[in-house]
C-alpha cells in the first residue's frame, strides 16, 4: 500500500474530511480521525448514521469514552433517544457495583479497561442497545463491549461507527454494522 500524507473520508455525500497520516511509534502509522471537539463532524455523522440506523430496533446507545462521546450525544439528539450508556476507561470510586473488562485496541499499546457502575447501567437492563464507536478496526472493542453487556444484562443488537478501518463490512459476528466510510488499517510504512 502507498501511504499518502492525507486520506479523504466522507461523513456524508457532501461533507468530507482530510485525515493526516501519523506515525504513532516505530513506523506504525494510522490515518488520524479524532472527533473530539469537532461539533460539525459529529452533527453530520450523526445525521447520516441516524438515517442508516432507522431500519434497526434498539432502545438506546452504548459507547466508550472519549472519542465517540460527542457522536453519541449528537446521535441520541438526532434519533430522539433519552440518554446513552457511556463506558469509562477506568474504575471510579463513586461507581456502585462496578463491572469491568479488559480490551486491547489496535492503536493503543497497553491493554485498556472498560468500567460501568450500576447507577448508570441499571436503567438499561433488559434493553436492546446499539454499540457506537468512532472507528471500528479489528473488533476488539466490540467484543469487549458485547461481553460486558451480557454481564450487566443488556443486548447489543447492532453496531455503528463513523469509519471502518480495513475492508468495508456490514456485519460483525452476526450483528449489523453500519458505517459511513472506510480507511486503511494501521500498519508499518515500508
Amino acid at each position: 500500500m502507498t501511504w499518502e500524507k492525507t486520506y479523504r473520508v466522507h461523513l456524508s455525500p457532501d461533507f468530507s474530511v482530510e485525515l493526516p497520516l501519523l506515525d504513532i511509534g516505530g513506523g506504525f502509522c494510522i490515518y488520524s480521525f479524532d472527533m473530539t471537539g469537532e461539533s460539525q463532524w459529529n452533527r453530520v455523522a450523526a445525521k447520516e448514521l441516524a438515517k442508516k440506523l432507522s431500519a434497526y430496533d434498539f432502545d438506546g446507545i452504548v459507547t466508550v469514552q472519549t472519542k465517540s462521546c460527542g457522536l453519541a450525544q449528537a446521535l441520541t439528539t438526532e434519533m430522539d433517544l433519552p440518554d446513552y450508556l457511556e463506558l469509562r476507561k477506568s474504575r471510579k470510586s463513586f461507581m456502585i457495583e462496578p463491572k469491568g473488562i479488559a480490551v486491547q485496541s489496535i492503536t493503543t499499546q497497553a491493554k485498556q479497561e472498560l468500567w460501568i457502575g450500576k447507577e448508570k447501567y441499571a436503567r438499561f437492563q433488559g434493553k436492546k442497545l446499539c454499540f457506537l464507536d468512532d472507528v471500528v478496526s479489528t473488533g476488539g472493542t466490540i467484543d469487549a463491549v458485547m461481553t460486558l453487556a451480557k454481564e450487566i444484562g443488556v443486548e447489543i443488537v447492532c453496531a455503528a461507527c463513523a469509519l471502518i478501518e480495513g475492508d468495508e463490512r456490514t456485519e460483525y459476528k452476526g450483528i449489523p454494522l453500519v458505517s459511513l466510510d472506510c480507511i486503511p488499517l494501521p500498519g508499518n510504512i515500508e
